[in-house]
């Protein structure tokens, strides 16, 4: 580790790549004014902030005695900008492919072969909260929340270099325009206001398949199909009449409540592609 100090920045350089992520996470979690790109990032000055400034450079000060043996001391920090840089310890390169796939309002990561680093690079870089990583597949689910976390997964899979890696982001790009349109729609006021009232309305029928009030169309298709398969007459007949007189009332509202909430995701389809 590296610190350099000048009237106007303080500059914290490391070629350890761990070390990079931890301090990158703590960062967003405790700064709202902060810019950033694959191996760089800055905080800004901000006069609410200064609790969390002095934590950081007190953490960053006891690393450093460490890691090097010798104190730090900052002078002057309250109206300086932080710059912590990865500095690359070699050369040489990882060259890695990974495949996306949009799936409603997830994001499915195939990462194949690639180091489990490059997981937690981009779990931090996406907010460790909205993922989901599966060591044994090597698959890493990301779910955004806001019209921020959809510009971080812009920025992250347009680039090419991160850390030390060169990578291929292979996805369909008309899939991912699709995807942002359909995030962007769903988490409109005007989306909110004209289906979740309408969605509280046709609870009933969302419990009668066994969901929740806003599942989407695919869950609820997916959990209709299953209980037709359970509940279908032709499955019971040597069964006394009064369990097939159950099973077949069943059945029979199982269709209804699906039927029933068929034109609510007609209309939302509509709302999303208008």
């Amino acid at each position: 580790m590296k610190i350099t100090q000048t009237l106007e920045s303080i500059t914290i350089v490391t070629d350890d790549c761990d070390l990079y992520l931890n301090l990158i996470y703590k960062i967003r979690q405790s700064f709202a004014n902060v810019i950033g790109t694959r191996d760089r990032i800055i905080i800004f000055y901000s006069e609410n902030e200064l609790i969390q400034r002095k934590y950081l450079l007190k953490f960053i000060a006891n690393l450093y005695k460490k890691t090097v043996g010798s104190g730090v001391e900052f002078w002057l920090t309250h109206h300086k900008n932080i710059k912590l840089i990865y500095k690359n310890p070699t050369s040489l390169q990882v060259l890695i492919d990974i495949d996306i796939k949009f799936e409603n309002s997830k994001v499915l990561f195939d990462l194949k072969n690639s180091e489990e680093l490059f997981a937690k690079y981009l779990m931090r870089g996406f907010n460790d909260v909205n993922c989901e990583y599966f060591p044994r597949q090597n698959w890493l689910l990301f779910t955004p929340q806001n019209l921020k976390d959809i510009e971080s997964l812009s920025n992250i899979i347009s680039s090419r270099e991160h850390l030390k890696y060169v990578v291929n982001f292979n996805y369909n790009k008309d899939e991912f325009e699709k995807f942002k349109r359909r995030f962007n729609a769903l988490n409109s006021k005007e989306y909110k206001r004209r289906f979740t009232m309408l969605a509280t309305l046709l609870e009933e029928h969302f419990h009668t398949l066994g969901c929740e009030v806003g599942d989407d169309y695919e869950t609820v298709r997916t959990s209709y199909l299953n209980l037709t398969k359970v509940y279908h007459p032709d499955r019971h007949t040597t069964k006394s009449d009064e369990i097939q007189k159950n099973y077949t009332d069943k059945f029979q509202k199982i269709g209804l409540a699906y039927e029933a909430l068929k034109p609510y995701f007609q209309e939302q389809r509509k709302f999303i592609n208008s």
